[in-house]
């Protein structure tokens, strides 16, 4: 039967491969939307992960980095460091601006690192040497056309572009880096903060542990001897965001990624559908040749299975293609297609709903007339 089967779809060739390429184009259109909604996530956990340090702190309460405020009193970070086990406590404070011009406004969230959580990777330019350099990410790049040594005006505050980094992009927004001194001089010279007592300062430290301390140890200890904070390890505090993406998206990006599976699995079935009613006069044949319809049901079946297995992988490649494409035009995006569950679940999907369509003409193969075998076309 998987050599009965093969010669049909070789018999006309044209037509088993547009086949093929419509049932690769319903695949990938659900493979990149649900790598949309994947992306975010990924990108919400990376952000957390890229800062270092092998434990997070918060302000009491805050339990994400991420779309939350959080501001610890300056002496929190002596306090943690006198905790047996721990080395250093290096602050980082995060708060979103507006940057652009006038029509073309974009949010940005600006990281003030110490030592610890600046820019995991610095792909063009240098890293911070003077308080108003400013590293940004290569999405803020190329939206506004920016480059090493241009400048970065935030609240009419002049930074100056000294690096550009990959991967610094989460919710729909990139980041951009400064030092300590940098966000000094931006309270005191431009006028985002009217009140600079009013200001966090410090929104987490990052922990880093003696050599040889029990990471969860020392967790317990931080706890309970410094409380105006909380404490997460980096995946634990990571979880919290990923969970924070999820409900603010999850339900708007849960509807469209099931209307994708629902309408691309019907028209993998309306495919094979159409490709195996057009097939009528060969199934004639079949039946004047002696073939039973469970043996023409098989070789239906096994037709298919061969189109959708042929079709997904291409499926996925162009779908890579697409994310590629997206994501080098415009990188605040991350399209993250090569994502297992979601795989499996399309891969599923196009069978049965292939499975599905290939079936349903079955009553019609049944009530074929093996004379149209002979009928003069």
């Amino acid at each position: 039967m998987w050599r009965l089967a093969l010669q049909q779809i070789l018999h006309d060739r044209v037509r088993s491969g547009l086949t093929t390429l419509a049932i690769c184009a319903a695949i990938a259109v659900t493979l990149i939307l649900h790598g949309f909604e994947q992306g975010l996530y990924v990108q919400s956990k990376k952000v957390v992960m890229d800062r270092g340090g092998q434990l997070f702190l918060a302000q009491a309460g805050v339990a994400n980095f991420l779309a939350v405020r959080s501001s610890i009193p300056q002496l929190t970070r002596a306090a943690v460091e006198e905790v047996e086990g721990v080395d250093e406590a290096h602050p980082i404070t995060g708060f979103w601006v507006i940057y652009g011009p006038e029509g073309n406004k974009f949010p940005l969230l600006l990281v003030v690192y110490d030592q610890l959580g600046g820019p995991p990777n610095i792909i063009e330019g240098q890293p911070i040497r003077a308080g108003r350099d400013v590293v940004i990410d290569i999405g803020l790049a190329k939206r506004f056309g920016l480059k090493p040594g241009d400048p970065l005006v935030i609240s009419e505050f002049e930074f100056r572009v000294s690096g550009i980094s990959s991967g610094s992009s989460a919710l729909f927004s990139t980041f951009a880096y400064v030092s300590y001194d940098g966000l000094i001089d931006l309270l005191i010279e431009s006028e985002i903060a009217p009140d600079i007592s009013t200001f966090p300062i410090v929104s987490f430290l990052l922990v880093q542990l003696n050599e040889g301390a029990d990471l969860m140890k020392v967790k317990d200890r931080i706890e309970a001897q410094v409380s105006e904070v909380d404490v997460f390890t980096p995946q634990q505090l990571a979880a919290k965001d990923v969970q924070l993406g999820e409900e603010l998206f999850g339900p708007i990006m849960g509807v469209l990624i099931s209307l994708s599976y629902i309408i691309g699995m019907l028209v993998i079935g309306l495919i094979i559908y159409s490709d195996v009613s057009a097939r009528r006069r060969s199934f004639g044949i079949l039946k004047a040749l002696g073939f039973r319809l469970s043996h023409i049901a098989r070789g239906v079946l096994m037709q298919t299975l061969l189109l959708v297995t042929v079709a997904f992988p291409l499926g996925v490649g162009f779908a890579w293609l697409v994310a590629s494409a997206i994501e080098w035009n415009m990188p605040v995006y991350l399209v993250h297609v090569l994502d297992g569950p979601g795989l499996i679940k399309t891969l599923l999907g196009s069978f049965i709903m292939g499975l599905l369509g290939s079936l349903l003409p079955l009553r019609m193969i049944a009530r074929t007339d093996p004379m149209l075998a002979f009928q003069v076309e």
